[in-house]
């Protein structure tokens, strides 16, 4: 398995998934439907003063965490696609959140933050469709970056059964990892599995994210680190 080509393979996939976005305004209105994420996103943003949002994608979760967190300050989304963070930024620019802003770039990029820089972090969607070698070394990068007592939210896919990987054809390419059209969608562990990834930490909560309608449901991890 070339990580190397996978991760690039990756960063094309998402950019040509953020490409077709259009930019508008964000307001509280666009959030009306009630979901478990974002009350998880809500609590970390009523705690933390500053949020790390790794894979912020088009930046929905720490939109919803500058509008309606109370105690939060400052936000930083992180994205390798240049599409989604060309997005996310014009799209709080004409938002007036100004109070988040959106940077290109992967984990190595965290090298440049210094350490115990944030108090919460969001990470959605990241470490299961990456290299497990990749997602060790991301959560090495983010757990330096987060203060000692500092929050971690943690999304994931749904896990892979044996019947929905035949079901969906996805490839088999290395222990646990899975591709779908030559793109790797799935790094499949149960959730106890990733909780243990996180030596250092107390887990708070585990909970399900209705993502699919009628499908199966997302996984959700409130992490707590230790002193």
């Amino acid at each position: 398995m070339d990580i190397n080509k996978l991760n690039k393979t990756l960063i094309s996939f998402w950019d040509g998934q953020f490409e077709t976005l259009k930019v508008k305004a964000i307001k509280k209105d666009d959030f009306s439907e009630p979901s478990t994420l974002f009350d998880k996103v809500k609590y970390v943003a009523d705690q933390c003063e500053s949020i790390l949002d790794f894979g912020s994608g088009s930046g929905y979760t720490l939109f919803y965490a500058a509008l309606f967190g109370e105690k939060m300050k400052k936000g930083l989304g992180v994205d390798t696609s240049k599409k989604a963070i060309a997005y996310a930024n014009e799209t709080k620019d004409i938002s007036g959140l100004l109070s988040i802003e959106f940077n290109q770039g992967d984990h190595y990029f965290l090298d440049t933050i210094k350490e115990s820089s944030f108090d919460g972090i969001i990470c959605s969607n990241v470490l299961d469709v990456v290299p497990y070698e990749t997602s060790c070394e991301i959560i090495e990068a983010l757990d330096r970056v987060l203060k000692p007592g500092g929050l971690f939210l943690l999304k994931l896919n749904f896990y892979l059964t044996d019947d929905m990987i035949e079901k969906m054809k996805m490839e088999k390419i290395a222990k646990n990892t899975y591709e779908l059209n030559g793109v790797l969608r799935g790094m499949n562990l149960i959730t106890e599995e990733w909780a243990s990834r996180f030596k250092n930490y107390e887990v708070l909560e585990v909970n399900e994210y209705q993502r699919l309608e009628k499908g199966p449901k997302d996984r959700l991890l409130l992490m707590k680190k230790m002193k």
